[in-house]
């Protein structure tokens, strides 16, 4: 009869030590409750009725009656007042929610222990939750007063608590309060930016390390956070200025270095990151991390080789394992080792890189013409990861396009439709797909339904407009639609190319070639190519469409376009 119920995730291990979560039903006793000897006193009624209280809500706790549990608790708690009765309780109405109950019970707690720094912890927290920023601030103040106090992760759990369950405004209202309170206090000053940063408040975040580091101007973990935001604001530069000096203020600092290494590689500096990692693996060979960092530059670097080495070394690391066959994968296939990649990528299976390693291993399929074995992984995919299903139906639906199985995408896509209905890029791919099939009323639909979201949606004007002057005689319209998506995008070589060819439709000749002209000189594409000459030969340029023609044939010899355009003018092509 001594187990206890859920304590609330966030305040476990933070607020209330003592308390471990073991399951998702009970968690170790706060204490073991065998002392039911409280109020008893000489067999006073006061005292029996708390006994019976208190084993009430034991029997109700263990057979998952926690609403019963907790008014039983708070029954014994009102007679008796004491404190693991107190903590039973708060920890009870945490679990069901009932913050009110809870910083009532944690309140009583603390009024009853006021030297309980867990209870005051929990009682800020409380207050914090329920929007009273100037008490919770008064509990944190008395608790950052007390000796011996570990001032550092205690703002640093702080802030995690702060970023997840209050708002931005009551968080950062909080933490000034408090940094008005200990101006001198460095590490407010860094939680402080920590919050500010989370919230997206960059400029506030870096006035806060400049004054945590005014007062500790050696402190690594400030700077690194200072370069981090000088980097997000733009100024690159300045940011690895001060990382080259946390460094020398601490050489032996070997998480800084990994840090410095990844900053130089994120800037393209991978000749700078190899020299930080090598300084790494100098004083720790076996440093996982480094020796992953050195892996992935000497695959920036060209240098496969002895990226596979080192990789080669963490295939059995618990922590870095996944990653290692990740890019080893990556390593096969770029030596289009398209079987050797996706059996790394196989190996993938769980961690923030398996996503991308399926993804990876279907594409080798797809290298190796396993298109059928491809298509079957894509469906698993979608089953496994749901939140990437848009994504791979619109890979399934490329794939089979390529294959010119245009019936098959089709009927994909339109079921991808049933499940996402009105999706845009659905319908824009549904769209292209029905322009292969000849099924121009599919095809002017699904694009008149994505104006109708979004009309100013350039591709789709510019692929209705391209649509109605390719195959049909409404031109004017077309022509409308065309020249919309130019006013959005001015030199896009695919609209310059639409405007071109519905001019030719409606026979202004020059008109046309302007246009075709600019679009081929930005875009050598075989469809531009092929409308250019077409007008260029009915201008009377024969020799200029044959060179642009001919010149195409040799680069895409299995293009559609250039194959359509041949029957048309078969003297260009003798």
């Amino acid at each position: 009869m001594t187990k206890c119920l859920i304590c609330l995730a966030t305040v476990v291990g933070f607020l209330v030590s003592g308390c471990a979560v073991k399951n998702s039903s009970n968690i170790e006793a706060v204490a073991p409750y065998d002392d039911v000897r409280i109020a008893k006193g000489n067999g006073s009624p006061q005292g029996e009725d708390a006994i019976y209280y208190i084993l009430a809500a034991e029997l109700a706790g263990q057979r998952g009656q926690y609403d019963a549990a907790l008014d039983n608790y708070l029954k014994a708690s009102a007679l008796t007042g004491d404190v693991k009765i107190l903590q039973r309780a708060t920890q009870i109405a945490l679990y069901l929610k009932k913050s009110d109950q809870a910083l009532a019970t944690s309140s009583a707690w603390l009024q009853r222990q006021p030297d309980s720094i867990d209870a005051r912890r929990l009682t800020a927290f409380l207050l914090l939750k329920s929007g009273r920023i100037d008490e919770a601030a008064d509990q944190f103040i008395v608790i950052l007063g007390v000796p011996g106090v570990d001032i550092e992760p205690t703002m640093i759990d702080l802030v995690k608590l702060l970023s997840t369950e209050v708002s931005k405004e009551d968080g950062l209202k909080f933490m000034r309060r408090l940094g008005e309170r200990f101006p001198n206090m460095a590490e407010i000053h860094l939680a402080f930016a920590l919050l500010a940063t989370d919230k997206g408040e960059y400029r506030s975040a870096l006035d806060e390390t400049e004054k945590a580091l005014a007062r500790r101007p050696n402190w690594s973990r400030a700077h690194l956070l200072q370069a981090q935001l000088m980097s997000r604001m733009g100024d690159s530069q300045k940011a690895k200025e001060v990382m080259r000096k946390a460094i020398q203020s601490e050489p032996g600092n070997t998480r800084l270095r990994l840090v410095y290494s990844q900053f130089l590689a994120k800037a393209g500096d991978i000749q700078g990151a190899t020299k930080e990692l090598e300084k790494v693996l100098a004083k720790e060979p076996s440093n996982e991390d480094a020796i992953l960092g050195m892996a992935m530059s000497q695959m920036d670097l060209g240098q496969e080789a002895k990226a596979r080495q080192l990789l080669e070394r963490l295939v059995n690391s618990p922590s870095h394992s996944m990653q290692s066959y990740f890019y080893l994968g990556l390593i096969e296939a770029k030596k289009r080792n398209f079987q050797a990649a996706a059996q790394w990528f196989d190996k993938v299976n769980e961690g923030p890189l398996a996503f991308d390693a399926q993804v990876n291993a279907l594409t080798a399929l797809i290298f190796q013409g396993q298109t059928a074995e491809a298509r079957q992984r894509l469906g698993e995919i979608r089953k496994k990861f749901p939140q990437q299903a848009l994504r791979m139906y619109l890979l399934e639906a490329e794939l089979l396009s390529k294959n010119k199985q245009f019936t098959e995408a089709f009927d994909l896509l339109s079921q991808a439709l049933q499940e996402i209905p009105g999706q845009t890029e659905l319908l824009y791919a549904r769209a292209l797909v029905a322009e292969n099939l000849n099924r121009s009323e599919i095809l002017e639909a699904d694009l008149r339904a994505i104006l109708a979201k979004q009309p100013d949606d350039a591709n789709a004007l510019n692929a209705l407009g391209f649509a109605l002057a390719d195959q049909s005689e409404r031109l004017e319209e077309a022509k409308r639609y065309i020249a919309r998506s130019l006013q959005l995008k001015p030199n896009e070589p695919a609209f310059l190319d639409s405007y071109g060819w519905v001019s030719y439709r409606m026979g202004d000749k020059a008109m046309a070639l302007e246009y075709l002209r600019r679009a081929y000189d930005l875009l050598k594409d075989p469809e531009i190519g092929t409308h250019l000459g077409e007008v260029l030969w009915e201008s009377g340029k024969q020799n200029d469409a044959k060179a642009i023609w001919n010149e195409l044939l040799r680069k895409y010899p299995d293009n559609d376009d250039i194959k359509k355009v041949m029957p048309r003018y078969p003297e260009a092509f003798k």
